[in-house]
């Protein structure tokens, strides 16, 4: 049994790669490919863990999550039967001109997602050919002309975003129609990546002395809340995704990344089912 979960962030999200990129001394983990943000499978795993300790009731961590200690070295230890990958990224918050923020994505994420879909074998409504143009946007109904996403301006294209790619998103996220009728926006890969690189939030953060002056500063790179990443989970032993998806309806809330103690990291979960088995089930 296979199973996407979809995380929608409630609060900023910072999972770092602990190393300085010019400027930026603390920027969020990338694809090195294709520069899109994600979060190390490893990170998210831990973080499940975390979660499963926490705040949901009645599972066996060690035999999901594994256990410390080797096997073939007299240990008791185990992989454990959760096979867990990175999350990525399906609908990226960007800055609007004429309205708070449009959710931006690209052919390339709609169309991998749709292939982890069926890895997952569960049935996906998004078309497998989906065309931007450069510096125009695939909008529905009634998006703007031209519109405003950071400081670039983009021209809406001749055609629109396609009735079951909205079904399915929405399938998905748990979004209203409404909603993504109005914020949803395609770009071209290239267009994209380049939102993907440099329209993200950055924080400036410092340390104050016993004087209240200001003795270190740094700039964090994050997630803006209302980010919409997934996760694929499998199994090694038969129950190990049901136990994770049935405690997800009963504690949806999940901390991944740093700054927990400033309140980020924050996720609410839902698990995407196949269309021809009854949608989202949250």
């Amino acid at each position: 049994m296979s199973a996407i979960i979809t995380m929608m962030a409630e609060t900023h999200i910072h999972s770092g790669v602990g190393q300085s990129t010019g400027a930026l001394n603390l920027p969020v983990a990338r694809e090195r490919t294709t520069h899109y943000p994600f979060i190390p499978g490893s990170g998210v795993k831990g973080a499940f863990r975390v979660w499963a300790e926490e705040r949901a009731t009645g599972l066996d961590i060690d035999k999901l999550f594994g256990k410390e200690g080797s096997g073939d070295k007299g240990g008791d230890g185990g992989a454990g039967g959760l096979l867990c990958s990175d999350a990525r990224l399906l609908l990226l918050p960007v800055r609007c001109l004429s309205d708070a923020y449009k959710w931006v994505t690209c052919p390339a994420i709609l169309q991998r997602f749709a292939r982890d879909c069926k890895r997952a074998g569960q049935a996906s409504e998004i078309p497998e050919s989906i065309s931007v143009p450069k510096g125009q946007y695939l909008g529905k109904d009634t998006q703007d002309a031209n519109l405003g996403l950071e400081e670039r301006e983009l021209t809406k294209a001749d055609s629109q975003i396609d009735d079951k790619t909205i079904s399915a998103l929405k399938g998905i996220s748990g979004i209203a129609e409404s909603d993504l009728k109005n914020r949803l926006v395609i770009l071209s890969n290239k267009d994209f990546t380049w939102f993907a690189r440099y329209a993200l939030p950055v924080m400036a953060r410092n340390v104050l002395d016993e004087n209240k002056i200001s003795k270190n500063l740094w700039y964090e790179e994050t997630l803006a809340p209302d980010t919409i990443m997934y996760v694929l989970f499998g199994e090694r032993n038969n129950g190990a995704v049901a136990n994770i998806t049935t405690a997800i309806k009963d504690a949806k809330y999940i901390q991944i990344g740093g700054n927990e103690t400033i309140g980020q990291g924050w996720f609410e979960m839902a698990r995407y089912m196949a269309p021809n088995s009854g949608g989202a089930d949250g």
